[in-house]
């Protein structure tokens, strides 16, 4: 998981598929494994709450652990909150009227149990090991597309970027008119003023 100063892209549409992720693979493992689904306005709920810690998470670039420690952490805190919230399955059926009677159900009902006791951990590790490649290919997939979209916004950044404030161009400062600048004496120039003596008058006049 790596911290970014850049403003998190997309970041409604990444917290939405987190926590679509988290909330399918919980429910749909606690559903597998026998349990029921609580109620509809509980998994509005535990839906509000999924998305909040999903918005919280994606505010940073997530990588393929963090997804993973998110989805594994998700599902099994949402299968307590399903297990608890869920309503039990009693299975109804007739009371038994007498003693030879509950004897000739009692047999079939020990059998169901060794045979289920006889396979119970053979389907609880497929089940595990099952479970555990979806997590690990959700996670995969979700890495996927959270690079994807981080790489979108970078390469779209640059062609969304608001315009900046130009200011003009004030040009060179107006000309104030001043004393006009007095030039150095060099002392190598002819420092004598011009002589006001012109030609005679008598060549000058016709």
């Amino acid at each position: 998981m790596r911290t970014d100063h850049v403003r998190a892209p997309f970041h409604f549409l990444r917290a939405a598929l987190l926590s679509t992720g988290i909330l399918s693979l919980a429910a749909g493992a606690h559903v597998l494994g026998g349990g029921e689904l609580p109620a509809a306005g509980i998994l509005l709920a535990v839906l509000a709450l999924t998305v909040l810690a999903a918005t919280t998470a994606t505010r940073l670039k997530l990588n393929f652990a963090a997804m993973t420690a998110l989805l594994g952490a998700g599902q099994l805190a949402l299968h307590e909150v399903f297990t608890v919230f869920s309503t039990p399955v009693i299975a109804a059926g007739p009371a038994p009227t007498g003693t030879h009677h509950l004897s000739g159900t009692a047999l079939p009902a020990l059998e169901a149990a060794a045979h289920l006791h006889a396979t119970g951990t053979t389907g609880g590790l497929v089940m595990l090991v099952t479970h555990t490649v979806a997590t690990a290919a959700c996670a995969l997939l979700l890495t996927k597309g959270e690079a994807a979209l981080w790489s979108l916004a970078a390469w779209l950044r640059p062609l969304v970027r608001l315009p900046e404030a130009v200011t003009p161009d004030a040009g060179p400062p107006p000309w104030v008119p001043g004393p006009p600048a007095v030039l150095p004496l060099r002392p190598w120039r002819n420092l004598r003023q011009h002589s006001r003596r012109g030609p005679p008058s008598a060549v000058v006049l016709p």
